[in-house]
């Protein structure tokens, strides 16, 4: 008779199947985590035995440290099926699986840092920095890593690729800087240099079609609520 592949096998097969990076991706057990030198609130969540136990604290975390992205946490309430501990890209990693039309999706997202010091997060709207500050450092869809607020290291300033004259009239283009890029070249923006920094939908095609006023946080929603569609 056939032995049945458990959860974390399946898990761990699939991405490290899709996986493009160099090193292998590591499950790490729960009670594995209960060992390691974890700040914040990451380690009693992750440590916990208990999936289900897993996921209502993760959404927890989410409504308490990330309550102005409603949407994405409407969607982990309808779809979040598993939270694991994985070593990814030589970091400490969150998976999420998500129920999306009979198959799963997942996300991944680095802890925290403890400190973002000199870093463009900085500069940011409290509601971007208290979700890097406390949830994860980016969350991403894997394995592609876009259609998600990009890690810190990911986050890069539309300057470096255009001249001030080629960019939007009213806008920095050394002061702009993605966050969340829908892996062709679009997606949310900030223009630090204005205050409040203004968050915009960027179209780099078709400058007429760059949103300055759906609210930013919605609009990653939107495009999250669209990679676990049909439609994507």
């Amino acid at each position: 008779m056939k032995e049945e592949i458990t959860f974390e096998e399946n898990l761990m097969k699939y991405l490290n199947e899709k996986n493009w990076r160099k090193q292998s991706i590591q499950l790490i057990l729960p009670e594995a985590v209960s060992i390691l030198n974890l700040e914040g609130e990451w380690k009693n969540i992750l440590s916990s035995p208990s999936r289900k136990g897993r996921v209502n604290q993760t959404i927890q975390l989410w409504e308490k440290n990330a309550k102005d992205f409603q949407m994405i946490i409407r969607l982990l309430k309808e779809r979040l099926i598993s939270i694991d501990t994985v070593l990814y890209n030589e970091k400490l990693n969150v998976v999420y699986s998500l129920q999306a039309n009979g198959r799963t999706i997942y996300y991944i997202g680095a802890l925290p840092q403890s400190s973002y010091e000199g870093k463009i997060m900085n500069q940011l709207p409290e509601t971007i920095k208290n979700f890097y500050f406390n949830v994860h450092d980016g969350f991403v869809m894997y394995p592609s890593e876009d259609m998600g607020l990009a890690a810190t290291s990911d986050i890069y300033c539309l300057g470096d690729d255009l001249l001030q004259e080629e960019f939007i009239d009213g806008y920095s283009v050394k002061d702009t800087y993605m966050i969340f890029s829908n892996g062709g070249g679009d997606g949310v923006v900030y223009d630090v240099s204005q205050n409040p920094p203004k968050g915009f939908t960027y179209f780099h095609d078709d400058y007429d079609a760059c949103d300055f006023k759906e609210n930013s946080i919605n609009v990653i929603g939107e495009w999250i609520h669209i990679a676990l569609s049909e439609e994507w």
